[in-house]
């Protein structure tokens, strides 16, 4: 590795695009490649970058490999210099024409390729592991989604029959959309892929297709009915309102069909990682090709968009063809942490196995809400105003009348203005959130039922009628910051009192079922001592603070965008990042942001960050075809 490209790899992982680890494995490369230059190290670099953004692949044709550096080196303030260019256009033909052959495979050599870290196909270079996990993917899919052709009626009938036997809180029958009985009469013969916003009604359709995949088909009441998400937070809130749909159906029907219900009621909530067995010392997993899951078992997936390539080639590899697979998600959601989005890439290749659902119930489509989550010419629909003429959210429940406020950064020294925003946030939101956790009396378990349970609900609510978000953790305007400013605002609250707070779990605990991303206040019982109050389903649990570890928790008053997918709050701050060209200002990012709001959301940034985020759309190149 000469000069040019040890300053590259250094100025790549300074400012974190690439590893280091990742740096440390490219100094072992020459050990396994006898015909290592310095060419090859710019583009691995570029290689091993574009992974950690996402990408399963780079192009090997040198206009398509220039704009894919000229983009990196632009997103981090990175000059280009022309002797990048030059290593990699010699290193791509060098490749294309069989060089490196060390560590670089083909499809060709079926023998050999996985035993290489990187492999050649269609003159397009991959990690090997990416390359096996496309292939995987590609032949599972086409194995397991299959479309039937539509029953003509049958969607209508489903929609009366629902209506017949269900009651929504007002006591009339609950009418399906006509998208939501589509999913549903199709679910009963065939795998599928289910789509939608937030509020449109994925878990309810998934309720309701259960219940006909088993009056159809009472054999498959046999096998196990698996719910699973790539995060246990996400797997319990899908079962949680799997079983709210249940209080929809008329006590008739449920004692009609008990056994139904029962087997939807008892079903267990999984990661994806502990479906699949997954065995931390060994490196793999316990469901694999040669130990499947059980023929004729029902899976649901949720939040399929936060799935990466490498897992999902996993999950499917331990599918066999028996399996009824219902997978869920939202496209338009952030990525995956990992390589790959396979959501977007199955939704791009299997339209006919596909039902999207348009309708939302969290917010009016025509709301301000509805108009600025569309994205459609959001720039132009919303004026800019001074961050001190923020107003607080209106408390009303028609989703139609939901509000947006756009805040305008100034250009720099926003210390002092932003933290003005934070207090009178805190003020409005915040501001009985001491007194209310002051009035808890802990116990093992607080139900429904219990006198105790309105303070705990009361309390519970400061963490769903408010959050800020922001894209980034650093800075002056990242969670960190955000988080020890409104912490200052608390103690300051508690003088005279017991200190208390609002928490994040940052690690899963699975002897207590609570996951990464769980909420949980701190609060104490009238001799003093700590517990901490979490929600499970309907019940409040405490458990006494000496039982955790320290470092497995983090302050929750504001939440990263990626932290809060799938969550939704009443009324949401969201910091933009300031600097144009931040990897973090997008378009997933925004509308992750802007839709976990119910009521109100009130966005920071500038009209050039803003109109950026608008226009910036994180696409991944992973291959997938079929």
């Amino acid at each position: 590795m000469d000069k040019s490209n040890e300053n590259l790899m250094n100025a790549l992982v300074d400012c974190g695009a690439v590893t280091p680890l990742q740096r440390r494995l490219m100094d072992a490369i020459p050990t396994f490649c006898t015909d290592a230059d310095p060419e090859l190290f710019d583009l691995l670099a570029l290689l091993l970058c574009r992974q950690n953004f996402g990408d399963t692949r780079i192009p090997l044709d040198f206009g398509k490999l220039e704009a894919r550096l000229l983009k990196t080196l632009e997103n981090f303030a990175i000059p280009c210099e022309p002797c990048h260019k030059e290593s990699l256009q010699k290193a791509a033909k060098k490749i294309s024409d069989g060089g490196y052959e060390g560590i670089v495979g083909t499809s060709a050599h079926e023998h050999s390729f996985f035993k290489k870290p990187f492999t050649l196909k269609d003159n397009y270079l991959y990690p090997t592991k990416y390359f096996y996990s496309k292939l995987t993917v590609e032949q599972k899919v086409r194995e397991l989604f299959v479309a039937h052709a539509p029953v003509k009626g049958a969607a209508e009938k489903c929609i009366e029959n629902v209506a017949s036997f269900t009651k929504d809180a007002n006591g009339n029958p609950v009418r399906l959309e006509a998208e939501q009985a589509e999913a549903i009469v199709r679910g009963v013969d065939e795998n599928l892929i289910v789509t939608g916003g937030p509020g449109t009604g994925k878990t309810t359709v998934i309720f309701f297709l259960l219940r006909e995949l088993y009056c159809e088909h009472p054999d498959r009441l046999a096998y196990p009915l698996y719910l699973a998400a790539p995060s246990g937070k996400a797997a319990d809130r899908m079962k949680e309102s799997i079983v709210n749909s249940m209080n929809l159906v008329g006590s008739e029907e449920f004692e009609n069909h008990l056994e139904i219900y029962n087997k939807i009621a008892n079903a267990e909530t999984y990661t994806i990682h502990r479906l699949l067995g997954y065995k931390p010392n060994e490196n793999k997993f316990f469901h694999d090709e040669q130990n499947p899951f059980p023929e004729n078992a029902v899976i649901v997936i949720d939040e399929t968009s936060m799935v990466d390539i490498s897992l999902f080639g996993a999950f499917l590899k331990a599918v066999p063809k028996s399996v009824r697979l219902f997978l869920l998600g939202d496209a338009d959601q952030l990525p995956p942490v990992d390589a790959g989005a396979v959501l977007g890439d199955l939704l791009g290749v299997k339209t006919n196995s596909t039902v999207k659902l348009t309708i939302s119930r969290r917010f009016d489509k025509n709301s301000q809400i509805g108009k600025l989550a569309s994205l459609e010419n959001a720039d132009t629909l919303f004026g800019f105003k001074d961050l001190n003429a923020w107003i607080p959210g209106s408390t009303a429940q028609d989703s139609s009348q939901s509000a947006v406020q756009m805040l305008g950064l100034p250009a720099e020294n926003y210390r002092n203005e932003v933290e003005a925003l934070l207090t009178r946030w805190f003020e409005n939101y915040l501001s009985d959130f001491v007194d209310a956790v002051s009035q808890i009396n802990p116990q093992k378990q607080c139900s429904p039922q219990d006198a105790e349970y309105a303070n705990c609900q009361k309390v519970w609510e400061f963490c769903t009628q408010s959050k800020i978000l922001s894209a980034e953790r650093q800075g002056g305007i990242g969670t960190d910051f955000v988080n020890q400013f409104m912490e200052r605002l608390v103690l300051e609250k508690c003088r005279g009192k017991r200190t208390c707070k609002m928490l994040m779990l940052v690690k899963n605990q699975k002897n207590f079922r609570l996951y990464n991303g769980d909420m949980c206040i701190l609060c104490y019982d009238r001799s003093g001592e700590s517990y901490l109050m979490f929600k499970k389903g309907n019940d409040f649990v405490f458990y006494p603070t000496y039982l955790f570890p320290k470092d497995v928790f983090e302050l929750a008053y504001a939440s990263t965008v990626h932290k809060a997918q799938g969550s939704e709050y009443n009324h949401v701050l969201m910091f933009l990042p300031a600097r144009l060209g931040h990897p973090l200002l997008n378009r997933q990012i925004l509308y992750t942001g802007i839709t976990r709001a119910k009521k109100t959301v009130t966005i920071v940034a500038t009209p050039e960050t803003f109109k950026a985020a608008c226009e910036t759309v994180i696409k991944r190149d992973t291959g997938i075809e079929l």
